[in-house]
């Protein structure tokens, strides 16, 4: 029995041109007050969840929000909130301990005999070799070799699988190919998930759960996971990746989880998406990009800066594998950092950048200001012959390329 139903390959058609990201369907970028919300949501169509009610009373202790986001058609979190400064959550992230919602999420169940080998057929990266337990960083590619979907997939039994999919999509083509398999079902996953970041993000994660568990989490690697029981009660499941540990539990488990974290542990602040915005750029571990903005249907791999996964791949089959290996050596654009020269506002998603002589270079993705750097930064998608270091405009502004992750706070 197959849950997910899904269009025809066949009818889709990719724009491999260089073009605005927000032109692309699904893509729109926008801020929506608390008061106008549910008119934007009746208008719009938009999906907004609130598993257990982590937003509701993340509201009744820390104040009303400030504003919602919505990416496409997906309302994804708040912008923060009034009983929290912007300042109290940058110190948290890059000195103590930093909490995060992880609303914008799709959480799917593939499970049976055959699961492992239908995801694998999504993707250059394999999830069938992964030991119970273990988690992997996906990006699933359309047949065009560019980027449908990416996902954190956590093998939880033999023969299931949990994924929690950035997007807030099933891969495109999960469906098609679970049909091609005997054992395959595909359901959604009765989960929703917050994560920790920061320096003490494993002392926060520990706090959470019982003695026993907490040692559990500490002997996790980067993309392992065990199971825990939460102190606030139910069950749960911890996750490691590089950049912090997520905790995954149902709906009302998660919630009580989130209401111990604001009520009994001070030492956790919770953060929301003005600082999660600052922090992508900043992050110095990896290429913080966030589809589909900084990566969609119209990029692939190669072009933003993920062709390690493809050439690191066992080889096997998958949906796009034919085109992606033929785009290698042929990139149309290239996912850069840009830095700039002096203190200015964050250009909007979309916003031109020229080079010097007025012509034009590309579009910025995602951009913030950065208190490490004293600049603003910003991804873009810039023409592959736009060299690290080549001084650009956007907005009439001067800024630099750089390679990505930014380096060079001050």
């Amino acid at each position: 029995m197959y849950l997910l139903s899904q269009r025809d390959a066949r009818a889709r058609e990719f724009d491999l041109n260089l073009r605005n990201p927000l032109s692309l369907p699904g893509t729109g970028w926008r801020t929506v007050s608390p008061a106008d919300l549910p008119a934007a949501q009746r208008v719009l169509d938009l999906r907004a969840t609130d598993p257990g009610g982590l937003f509701a009373s993340s509201a009744r202790l820390l104040g009303p929000p400030h504003a919602w986001c919505v990416l496409g058609d997906n309302v994804i979190g708040v912008t923060g909130w009034s009983g929290v400064s912007l300042e109290d959550q940058y110190r948290a992230v890059h000195e103590g301990a930093a909490a995060f919602i992880a609303s914008a999420m799709l959480y799917l169940r593939v499970s049976g005999k055959d699961a492992g080998a239908a995801l694998d057929a999504l993707s250059p990266r394999a999830v069938s070799d992964m030991p119970v337990g273990g988690a992997r960083f996906v990006l699933f590619t359309t047949p065009a070799g560019t980027v449908d979907e990416e996902a954190v997939v956590v093998r939880t039994g033999p023969d299931r699988f949990e994924m929690s999919c950035g997007g807030g999509k099933p891969p495109g083509w999960l469906a098609s190919v679970a049909e091609q398999f005997d054992d395959v079902t595909v359901g959604p996953g009765d989960l929703r998930s917050f994560n920790i970041k920061g320096p003490n993000r494993l002392t926060a994660a520990q706090s959470l759960v019982g003695r026993d568990d907490a040692e559990l989490v500490a002997a996790l690697r980067p993309f392992q996971s065990c199971a825990v029981r939460p102190v606030a009660g139910g069950e749960a499941r911890v996750v490691r990746t590089i950049i912090g540990y997520e905790v995954w539990a149902a709906p009302d488990v998660l919630a009580s989880v989130w209401t111990h974290l604001l009520t009994e542990r001070p030492g956790i602040v919770p953060c929301a998406w003005d600082l999660l915005n600052t922090y992508r750029l900043e992050c110095p571990d990896i290429v913080f990009a966030l589809y589909p903005v900084d990566m969609h249907s119209g990029t692939t791999l190669w072009e933003v800066g993920q062709g390690r996964v493809v050439r690191n791949s066992d080889g096997h089959d998958h949906v796009g594998r034919k085109a992606l290996l033929e785009a290698e050596y042929s990139p149309r654009l290239r996912l850069v950092g840009l830095r700039s020269a002096t203190e200015v506002a964050p250009p909007e998603t979309g916003g031109v950048v020229l080079d010097r002589s007025g012509e034009f270079l590309g579009h910025v993705t995602s951009a913030a200001f950065s208190p490490r750097h004293g600049r603003t930064l910003a991804f873009a998608h810039l023409l592959p012959q736009c060299t690290p270091g080549a001084e650009v405009l956007v907005d009439d502004t001067p800024w630099t390329t750089t390679p990505l992750p930014v380096a060079g706070a001050r």
